[in-house]
C-alpha cells in the first residue's frame, strides 16, 4: 500500500486477504481489505464496510437481524461493564487465563460473544503476543470493547455465522454466550481448543432467592457441544466462592442477568435498596478439543 494521508489506527491490526487471518465478507465470503486512503474495507466483489471511528467493523447484515438492536440491551451491557470492572469475577478471568498456557505466543484467540471486552482485556495483559479477535452481535458491546484499545480485530456479527475463514483460529473462548458447535469448529484449527464458561448449579442463588419462591438449579449451557460431533470434552474446572456485593453493584448484577426480566417491580426495588448482597458464585469452565479435520487437506 502506498503512503497516504490515511492513518491506520495503531490499536487495530491490519486485515490480510492472503493469510486468511482477517474477516471475510458476510455477503460472499471473500476476504476484506482496507482500501487505500480510506476507512473502508471491501472484497473483490465490491461489498464494502466502513471502519467505525472506535476501530471495529459492523458485519451483521440487516437481512440477518431478528430485531433492530440484537443482543443484550444497552443497560445490560453497561451494568455488566461496571460489575466486571469492579473485579467481582476476577477468579473466573484468572481461571480462563490459566487454561491458555498452551496457546501463548503468536497465535490467534477468538472471544465469541466478547461483550464489552473485559475478558479480552484481562487476557491481553498476560499474553501480549496473542492475536486477539472479538465478536459480538451487540453493536454497543463491540463499540465499548473497541474503546479499551485492545489491539484486537473486533466485529459485530452472529456466533452462528462467524465472519472468519476456516481453520484460522487456534483457541476460542465463550463466556456465558450462545454458541454454534458447527461454526466454532469450522473456524478453529484441527485439535484447536474451545474454552466454554457457564453457570454451576448454585450460581447467584443469593440473588435468585429474592426473585423466585423455589430456586431451580442451573443446567449450564453446554448442550450445543456435548450433543455435537465436532468437540470432545477434555476437562472441567469448577470455581465456587461467595461474593459480598455492595451498593450500586447489586443493581448492576441484577441488570446484567436475565433474572432482571423475571423480577417483579417490587422485587427489583427491594434488591436495589439493599446495602449488601451475599451470594454464591459457581462457574464451570470446560475445555474442549476440536475434532474437525483440516478442510484444506480434504
Amino acid at each position: 500500500m502506498s503512503s497516504s494521508s490515511f492513518s491506520y489506527p495503531t490499536f487495530l491490526p491490519k486485515l490480510s486477504i492472503c493469510s486468511g487471518n482477517g474477516f471475510k465478507c458476510p455477503n460472499c465470503g471473500l476476504g476484506l481489505v482496507v482500501l487505500e486512503s480510506t476507512r473502508t474495507y471491501s472484497c473483490e466483489n465490491n461489498h464494502s464496510f466502513d471502519l467505525a471511528s472506535e476501530g471495529y467493523l459492523n458485519l451483521h447484515l440487516a437481512q440477518h437481524k431478528r430485531s433492530r438492536n440484537p443482543g443484550d440491551s444497552n443497560e445490560m451491557i453497561r451494568s455488566r461493564q461496571r460489575f466486571l470492572n469492579a473485579g467481582y469475577y476476577q477468579d473466573l478471568a484468572d481461571s480462563v487465563i490459566a487454561q491458555l498456557t498452551e496457546v501463548a505466543g503468536d497465535k490467534r484467540l477468538l472471544d465469541i460473544g466478547c461483550g464489552e471486552g473485559y475478558y479480552l482485556d484481562e487476557i491481553r495483559q498476560i499474553y501480549e503476543n496473542l492475536q486477539l479477535v472479538g465478536l459480538d452481535i451487540s453493536k454497543t458491546a463491540v463499540r465499548l470493547a473497541a474503546k479499551r484499545k485492545l489491539n484486537a480485530q473486533l466485529a459485530v456479527d452472529s456466533a452462528f455465522k462467524i465472519p472468519l475463514f476456516d481453520n484460522s483460529i487456534d483457541t476460542a473462548i465463550s463466556v456465558f454466550s450462545p454458541i454454534s458447535a458447527i461454526e466454532t469448529s469450522r473456524v478453529l484449527k484441527p485439535n484447536g481448543t474451545l474454552i466454554m464458561v457457564g453457570p454451576g448449579e448454585t450460581h447467584l442463588s443469593g440473588l435468585t432467592a429474592h426473585i423466585y419462591d423455589k430456586t431451580v438449579a442451573h443446567k449450564g449451557n453446554y448442550d450445543a457441544l456435548d450433543n455435537s460431533h465436532e468437540f470432545i470434552l477434555e476437562k472441567q474446572i469448577e470455581i465456587q466462592n461467595s461474593l459480598c456485593i455492595e451498593g450500586s453493584g447489586i443493581a448492576d448484577l441484577l441488570h446484567m442477568t436475565p433474572y432482571y426480566w423475571h423480577a417483579k417491580p417490587q422485587q427489583q426495588k427491594h434488591l436495589k435498596g439493599l446495602r449488601q448482597l451475599e451470594t454464591p458464585v459457581h462457574f464451570n469452565v470446560r475445555v474442549y478439543k476440536n475434532l474437525l479435520k483440516d478442510s484444506s487437506s480434504a
